[in-house]
């Protein structure tokens, strides 16, 4: 009777944790249990006991190289006008523990995660990391090329190609300096190029007093003129990656 019990109450929360995923990514998970390691906490694992199940660790230092990989992949295609130096930064805010914590949050992981902490809090890294768990578990389950469009559809929905730009605002800086020397300033579209998915790639060139002094691409005009002002900035303050 309590085998019973415990299968049919295995089997309720492999059928949430799957409908969390269809809900979430828009997709049906072929191996339920990967995910369910995901979002397991090593506080929910008995120590020592036979045949306990793992916690998300190991899904964790999977999820995290494979979600380095498809930011490295995605910016390196995108921003081509940009240097080792500054792609590792823009990376870098990527995949922030900081970010990941939101955006985990924001998924309503905190409520699917399985743990026993008693009456200590959930500690915000405990999200993102599971979040990295869920990467790893997409990957084992769907391949490389599947996670990859998954992650990018839901790293662009929460603005990451914007918020990465957020430290240092060029385009605000190059406006300031502008107005400080009594110099013309703007900002004009040269090109917009299709791409597969039906978006446009908008290319921006910057001009102070007439002349042109940095040129910009990115998937909207807002990121187009931050990096085009980053190359004037560069080139009236000398600025260095």
């Amino acid at each position: 009777m309590r085998l019973t019990f415990l299968r049919l109450f295995s089997r309720k929360k492999a059928d949430r944790i799957s409908s969390y995923i269809l809900n979430t990514f828009g997709y049906q998970p072929e191996d339920p249990v990967l995910y369910k390691q995901a979002l397991r906490h090593s506080s929910a694992v008995k120590r020592g006991a036979a045949g306990a199940e793992r916690s998300n660790e190991r899904l964790e230092f999977l999820g995290d190289a494979v979600l380095d990989l498809i930011v490295a992949e995605y910016l390196y295609l995108q921003h081509q006008d940009l240097s080792e130096g500054e792609l590792t930064k823009m990376k870098a805010k990527v995949v922030s523990r900081r970010m990941l914590n939101q955006i985990g949050s924001s998924l309503g992981i905190e409520d699917m995660l399985e743990k026993r902490l008693g009456s200590q809090p959930v500690h915000r890294s405990m999200i993102g990391n599971a979040l990295e768990a869920l990467i790893g578990a997409m990957y084992l389950d769907k391949g490389f090329q599947f996670t990859t469009d998954k992650i990018l559809k839901l790293l662009q929905a929460h603005r990451v190609d914007e918020r990465v730009h957020d430290t240092t605002d060029f385009k605000s800086k190059l406006h300031e300096w502008c107005q400080k020397k009594r110099k013309t300033l703007s900002f004009n579209v040269v090109g917009e190029h299709p791409e597969p998915n039906h978006h446009e790639r908008y290319e921006i060139v910057v001009y102070v007093d007439g002349n042109a002094v940095g040129r910009g691409l990115g998937k909207s005009k807002k990121v187009a003129e931050q990096h085009a002002a980053r190359q004037a900035c560069k080139h009236f303050f000398g600025e260095k990656d």
